[in-house]
């Protein structure tokens, strides 16, 4: 037999009185709980969430900027597609009236209101939309697809939507005469003679007001001209972009482009303070006589542009009895003459009778005037003076 050791058996009579103790609580329903372990301390889930996803959002960045890379190296690759010629549609409003076409040129009567080419962000008819429908007149042939194509600027790249016919432009609500190109010989030598100013250009306007030579600031002037050299007041000012209005020509003897136009004075209504005159163009810059008829203080009638309070005045008054509609201001391209792109011709001259409105508004202010602008008397500043002081 074996024998225990005193702290044996000190051992077991503990154990065994546990053991009984556990028993007897089992019995009475009480049985101990055991203790819950020390609390171990936690990672809040999204910073664990966070963590984890770390990686996988760095990995889906890369690869995100990888394909964008490639993206842009296979449109940078990809061969760009040849531009498309503008097909010319039937104008919405009826035949477009020619002034003369023969198998280098054709000479249109722009309506106001008509975009001279398309443009980018507007679906509008422009002229060459309507130059299929067009009157036919002597010498009437298609125009190629070629002419309609967009001319290149230097850099090779289509040049602004505009179609290589186009060889000068209208403002959209500008009415008259406009020359077209059929041929590449023949756009190539009317774009010369117009870069060259070897043309001549004469239109005609309604002013609200009397015009008033300013006096001369910088290199901006305006005088009148003795009779020897033609009449009329010759306008010296530089034009450059209005910062101030987008789209728009102002005066800018420092830093604006040579601008020259001549306005010889035909009538004037005393009572509705309104002008008729007729302007040469001397040069070609954006809206030109628009710009400076407002240096003389007399603007385009109804030009909301460079006349805010007086060009819809204009339209509620005496515009409502022509239909001038907004956007319309009373400005006509009547007369231009051109050298004509074939060789030994001689020059190209046409003439674009008065608009509806413009005609309207001549014949209720002047009756006894009549609609030939080349039958118009001319009056000097001093005969201008003189009828306005009668009329007080």
């Amino acid at each position: 037999a074996s024998s225990a050791s005193p702290g044996s058996l000190v051992s077991a009579s503990a154990t065994t009185s546990k053991s009984s103790k556990r028993r007897h609580l089992r019995k009475l329903g009480l049985a101990a709980t055991p203790p819950a372990p020390p609390p171990e301390a936690s990672v809040p889930a999204t910073a664990s969430a966070s963590a984890a996803d770390k990686p996988s959002r760095t990995i889906r960045r890369r690869a995100l900027k990888q394909r964008a890379a490639q993206a842009k190296r296979a449109a940078a690759e990809k061969p760009k597609p040849k531009p498309k010629p503008r097909r010319a549609e039937s104008s919405r409003s009826g035949s477009l009236p020619v002034l003369h076409e023969d198998q280098h040129v054709i000479a249109v009567d722009k309506p106001a209101g008509m975009l001279s080419h398309a443009s980018e962000g507007d679906s509008s008819a422009s002229l060459v939309d309507a130059l299929a429908g067009r009157q036919v007149v002597a010498g009437h042939s298609p125009l190629s697809e070629e002419m309609l194509m967009p001319r290149l600027a230097p850099t090779g790249e289509p040049d602004s939507h505009i179609p290589r016919c186009v060889v000068h432009r209208l403002d959209r609500g500008t009415s008259g005469a406009l020359l077209l190109a059929k041929t590449p010989q023949a756009e190539a030598a009317l774009g010369a003679a117009f870069r060259s100013r070897t043309t001549a250009k004469r239109y005609i306007a309604l002013l609200s007001g009397r015009p008033n030579p300013p006096r001369p600031v910088g290199g901006a002037s305006a005088r009148e001209r003795p009779e020897a050299e033609g009449g009329g007041i010759a306008v010296e000012a530089p034009l450059g972009r209005d910062a101030a209005r987008p789209g728009r020509s102002v005066v800018d003897a420092a830093g604006g482009k040579p601008a020259s136009s001549v306005f010889r004075l035909h009538a004037y209504c005393a009572e509705r303070r309104v002008a008729l005159v007729s302007v040469d163009l001397l040069t070609g810059r954006l809206h030109q006589i628009r710009a400076h008829a407002a240096f003389l203080a007399a603007p385009v009638a109804a030009d909301d542009a460079y006349d805010e309070a007086g060009g819809p005045a204009f339209r509620a008054s005496l515009g409502v009895l022509a239909g001038v509609r907004r956007g319309r201001p009373l400005l006509h391209a009547w007369s231009m003459s051109v050298p004509h792109p074939a060789p030994a011709a001689p020059p190209l001259q046409v003439r674009a009778p008065l608009p509806p409105d413009m005609a309207a508004l001549v014949e209720r202010l002047w009756p006894e005037l009549g609609l030939d602008p080349a039958a118009w008397p001319q009056l000097s500043l001093s005969q201008l003076e003189t009828l306005e002081t009668r009329a007080m």
